[in-house]
């Protein structure tokens, strides 16, 4: 099927199914529904099912029949769009009308009236009605689907950019689903919590209602859909163990509930602060209940994707494709952190410079000192746990310490510190030196000038520490890059062949030495006539190690044809290039009687480049 003909039937199929599904539920709603019956919509509902649902039956049975005579097109990436997006746009609209149904029906057991907030002023019976026609038609369609699906999958696997379209559906139903989850057990507590002590807030049964239905259909949700997920990464299928999509979703997840409960943790510890340091307050964090209703969930949905980390770690690994991932959460995490703890740190100094200039009267301390204190706490761990991992991870040999300092995460992150810290200094002493500037010129009216700078001169200090610290690990990095670098070029074994007069392959050995310093390279020449330039020849037993052990043979093309003074050594080491398992390199020298089809005219200069950049090239995959 052309692609042009395939993207034709499949758009028209999910247009079409769309406007039928939900015509016919909008035409059960009227029917069942009393108050919500029109002659007007019901005719265009009609009007819609009566001309789309034979679009739709053409324009599908089209495609099946396409199927049948072509097995290719059950794997076709255009059809896993149109049967995956088909469910999700059922399975998506069908889970909000689960969650009113549930919803009514909690109204009607707990005894609770419907409020002004329900749409429609449909009473609960109404409410389960409006729910139901949607859940039974978009759950009919999504069935049809699935089914289709699971028949498709046994005539063509899912692999590649299909596999990676189902796992999409996957994840994201199973983030919606735990998003949906955790917002209904936050609702849930919240409410539990309430029901003791002082009822600082209002909450009724309606909103219990709400959220016990948001919870159970959420949870359904992500058991479902993370259930499969589970069970696809338990079978020996490397794809999915090799997925990114996966880490993606995991680290994510543990990354919203971390920056959640630091975010609730911090306003904990200002009312905390607050009653230590006698302000009294009455705003965000006053009443703790609010706060252990977010951290128990959050708490819950980190521990378990931690775990789950950590158990795909032990079974199968981490591949390097998804050590990126990691990376970048830690480094976010530990960026959010060093943000609070500087944002405190700052806050703190400039109050303590402020106070010693006689400003402020130290036993009324301003509320803002509790905030202060409050994001300096909550954020020096957030900031040194992931950054000590990943700082030991930097530390440590091997393959790992490598991918650790060659990270771009890493440097994106040291880079972009320093950045803010040379942007700090320069504004702060920018504002600093023109205060000063105005004093001297006596052009001030007064005022206390340690004061009025007090918190650019905090900000600047902190920032000069930072500006020190980051650019002392970026030092080490590099030392550590090049300790490295040496002892790998040390370990590679060149060897530069020159079967000419020596001129092209001395050139050569200059330019590698110059680009790989350490690199371990053998000039070895072929003729009498290379012995000025290249030194003494090599003795043929000496020539044959060196071509046997090298991991890269750099020479002219004729090397593998080569002729000595004597046919039998020119052939021995033509042989001995040939069964070397070293990558071999080949210039394309001009030779009398020879032409090359489709070279440029011959350079030595851009060849010798070319060939420096194919070795580097080399040995950075090796």
């Amino acid at each position: 099927m052309s692609a042009v003909r395939r993207w034709y039937i499949y758009l028209v199929c999910i247009v079409s199914l769309q406007a039928v599904a939900w015509a016919a539920i909008s035409l059960l709603r009227d029917l069942f529904i009393q108050t919500w019956f029109a002659v007007d919509n019901a005719a265009i509902e009609i009007a819609i099912i009566v001309i789309g649902l034979p679009v739709y039956l053409v324009h599908w049975l089209w495609a099946q029949r396409l199927v049948q005579s072509d097995p290719d097109e059950r794997g076709s990436v255009v059809r896993s769009l149109y049967l995956y997006g088909a469910m999700a746009s059922l399975l998506g609209a069908a889970i909000p009308n689960a969650v009113s149904f549930l919803d009514a029906l909690l109204h009607a057991l707990l005894g609770v009236g419907e409020g002004l907030s329900q749409r429609w002023n449909l009473t609960s019976g109404d409410r389960m009605i409006h729910a139901t026609a949607a859940m039974a038609v978009l759950g009919l369609l999504w069935l049809y689907h699935w089914r289709i699906i699971r028949a498709d999958r046994r005539s063509a696997p899912e692999s590649g950019l299909a596999g990676t379209i189902r796992r999409w559906y996957t994840l994201g139903f199973s983030a919606a689903g735990l998003a949906m989850a955790s917002l209904g057990a936050i609702g849930v507590l919240r409410w539990l919590l309430f029901q003791i002590g002082p009822q600082g807030i209002i909450v009724g049964e309606a909103v219990l209602a709400q959220q016990m239905a948001r919870l159970a259909v959420g949870l359904a949700t992500w058991l479902a859909f993370w259930g499969q997920a589970q069970r696809r990464f338990a079978q020996p299928d490397e794809e999915e163990r090799a997925s990114v999509l996966r880490k993606v979703y995991l680290y994510a997840a543990v990354f919203i509930a971390v920056l959640t409960m630091v975010t609730t943790l911090t306003f904990v510890l200002a009312s905390l602060f607050r009653r230590a340091l006698h302000v009294i307050s009455s705003g965000a964090g006053s009443d703790i209940r609010g706060a252990i209703s977010i951290l128990v969930p959050m708490a819950a949905v980190w521990g378990y994707h931690a775990w789950t980390l950590r158990q795909d770690v032990a079974t199968v690994g981490e591949p390097h494709g998804q050590i990126w991932v990691r990376q970048l959460y830690r480094y976010l995490v530990a960026g959010i952190g060093l943000a609070a703890v500087l944002a405190g740190l700052g806050g703190l100094i400039g109050f303590l410079i402020r106070s010693l200039a006689g400003t402020i009267y130290v036993p009324g301390v301003p509320e803002p000192v509790a905030w202060y204190c409050a994001v300096l706490v909550a954020g020096l761990p957030v900031w040194l746990i992931p950054w000590w991992q990943s700082q030991r991870a930097a530390l440590s040999p091997g393959m790992a310490g490598d991918d650790e300092n060659r990270s771009l995460v890493r440097r994106i992150y040291l880079y972009f510190f320093l950045f803010v810290a040379t942007m700090t200094v320069l504004s702060s002493g920018v504002y600093v030196v023109a205060q000063l500037v105005e004093l001297a010129l006596d052009g001030r009216s007064g005022g206390n000038l340690l004061a009025q700078v007090g918190q650019a001169i905090a900000y600047s200090l902190i920032a000069a520490v930072v500006w020190l610290y980051h650019g002392t690990i970026l030092r080490a990095d590099g030392r550590r890059a090049q300790a490295r670098e040496a002892v790998r070029l040390a370990s590679f074994q060149l060897a530069v062949v020159d079967t000419g007069e020596g001129r092209l392959g001395l050139s050569l050995a200059e330019a590698l030495r110059r680009e790989l310093p350490g690199v371990g390279l053998q000039t070895i020449g072929l003729s009498d006539a290379s012995e000025g330039l290249l030194g003494p020849r090599v003795p043929l037993a000496e020539t044959l190690d060196i071509l046997a052990e090298a991991n890269v043979i750099v020479g002219p093309w004729s090397m593998t044809l080569a002729r000595g003074t004597e046919a039998g050594p020119g052939d021995e080491i033509a042989r001995a290039v040939l069964a070397s398992r070293a990558k071999k390199l080949l210039i394309p020298v001009p030779a009398e009687g020879w032409q090359w089809i489709g070279l440029r005219r011959y350079k030595e200069q851009i060849v010798i480049r070319e060939a420096v950049r194919s070795v580097k090239h080399l040995l950075d995959v090796s």
